[in-house]
């Protein structure tokens, strides 16, 4: 039941978080392109992208991190994942099968505990990636989409 319980509790401090960050300064633009398709209530009745607009784009791009945990960026290309910073390292990305989160794992060399697993969601505004790491106490780390084209080289 614990794994149940971080779930909800994680869930909720995205939720926040996404407000919060939404809430910031900017001009309030993003992305220009339209979503794949219409967006889904969570638990908390805010609107986010489907896991089906996560895998089909929704969270591709290349995310500026909004702090100095070490990770610089995080670009996202359909499954592939690659961050750049410390760590810098390649990953997967795997939409959940409901709700509007995706699992990110990195497969870091050394790995490092503070970023192996997490969880990543949109904010409403798709302009925001919220990762909640699992093994940094619940702490969500925030992403800004950039307007850098995604590549991540094999």
């Amino acid at each position: 039941m614990r794994g149940a319980e971080r779930a909800v509790a994680a869930a909720a401090v995205v939720a926040m978080t996404a407000g919060v960050v939404a809430g910031c300064g900017g001009d309030g633009g993003g992305a220009d392109t339209p979503a794949s398709g219409p967006p889904t209530a969570d638990a908390g009745g805010s609107t986010a992208p489907s896991p089906e607009q996560a895998s089909e784009g929704g969270m591709n791009g290349v995310w500026e991190s909004a702090d100095d945990s070490g990770i610089r960026t995080l670009t996202v290309v359909g499954e592939m994942v690659r961050t750049e910073g410390d760590p810098a390292c390649p990953g997967t990305l795997t939409p959940a099968q409901s709700g509007s989160t995706a699992r990110i794992e990195l497969d870091c060399e050394p790995p490092d505990p503070g970023h192996e697993a997490g969880t990543a969601a949109l904010n409403a505004e798709d302009d925001h990636l919220i990762v909640t790491w699992d093994d940094a106490d619940g702490m969500p780390q925030a992403f800004t989409r950039t307007e850098e084209k995604p590549v991540i080289e094999e």
